[in-house]
């Protein structure tokens, strides 16, 4: 990176800026090398100004959350990693007086977990399939994050989008969502960021709900892996199939390679076993979609971004 272009980043967030810094610390798999510059942003005013110098300079940049359902590789990212802050992780609670429903603003920033429990503790019900998972109100907007039956897009009602032009909200007619997906985002991709989002809640049972984070979070602790880093769900599900139960048909749970491992406790995770490296997943990866694809017929395709 330029010195012009350090100069001007610390210009425009003086209290935030790390170059020349690995990733691995900031992903959930613990893999990554180095990214040109590592920028947190606290607020949308100074956000919109970042991203209007990155398009004019042509710099390369991308928003990570909490680092989960992400890949960084060995050689890192040629590029500016943007990191959302406190003033991203703000909740904001109305009533909507016509329907009576919570209205919840949610920062993008803010632990998806963390505000699903947030919602329990008020009585709110309908994003009790979010406990336990580890990304960003923004990062599963883009993905439209779901478990267990639910999804993001079934409870979303409009989106807050921060490009180098301003801000941009979209309406309900506006989210156009499908598996593992937000289509309607893609026009945003590489220009925007998801600052917020608006969530419609039905007040409930109190004791109930936190009943039922519980019993997602146990469900979450005895089928997922625990103890090694890791990225989520590798593979999206094929129609119809479980990527999980492919993976596991194939004879493929506990296969090691290098520092990686396929899960012995779940066939659609893959995690880091010993030090691996990116290779040493990207490897494994393509050998798992090798097999599935010669015993199975299908193309498994991956869940997790990599960068």
């Amino acid at each position: 990176m330029k010195a012009a272009h350090k100069d001007r980043i610390v210009e425009l967030v003086p209290s935030g800026v790390i170059f020349d810094c690995t990733l691995d610390r900031y992903t959930s798999f613990a893999i990554g090398g180095p990214a040109a510059a590592v920028v947190r942003v606290n607020r949308t005013s100074d956000l919109q100004p970042l991203l209007t110098f990155f398009r004019e300079q042509q710099l390369a940049w991308r928003v990570l959350g909490r680092g989960t359902n992400v890949l960084v590789r060995d050689e890192g990212f040629d590029g500016v990693v943007v990191l959302l802050g406190d003033g991203f992780r703000q909740v904001c609670w109305t009533t909507d007086e016509h329907t009576g429903k919570t209205v919840v603003r949610a920062g993008g920033g803010l632990g998806l977990g963390n505000l699903s429990h947030l919602c329990a503790d008020r009585g709110l019900s309908g994003i009790e399939f979010c406990c336990g998972i580890p990304g960003t109100v923004g990062g599963a907007v883009v993905m439209n994050a779901g478990a267990w039956g639910g999804e993001i897009s079934q409870v979303i009602t409009e989106v807050e989008v921060v490009t180098a032009d301003g801000v941009v909200v979209l309406g309900k007619d506006d989210l156009h969502f499908s598996y593992r997906s937000f289509p309607g985002f893609s026009r945003f991709q590489g220009h925007g960021i998801v600052s917020s989002a608006v969530f419609v809640l039905d007040l409930g049972d109190g004791e109930k709900i936190r009943q039922r984070c519980r019993e997602v979070m146990e469900k979450r602790s005895q089928l997922q892996p625990t103890g090694y880093p890791n990225a989520g769900s590798f593979f999206k599900n094929p129609p119809g199939e479980s990527a999980g139960k492919l993976i596991d048909l194939c004879g493929l749970k506990g296969m090691k390679l290098g520092g990686a491992m396929v899960s012995s406790k779940h066939g659609n995770f893959l995690v880091n076993r010993d030090h691996a490296t990116a290779r040493d997943v990207l490897s494994l990866m393509r050998h798992i979609q090798q097999k599935v694809r010669e015993q199975h017929g299908i193309n498994l395709e991956p869940e997790i971004h990599i960068l």
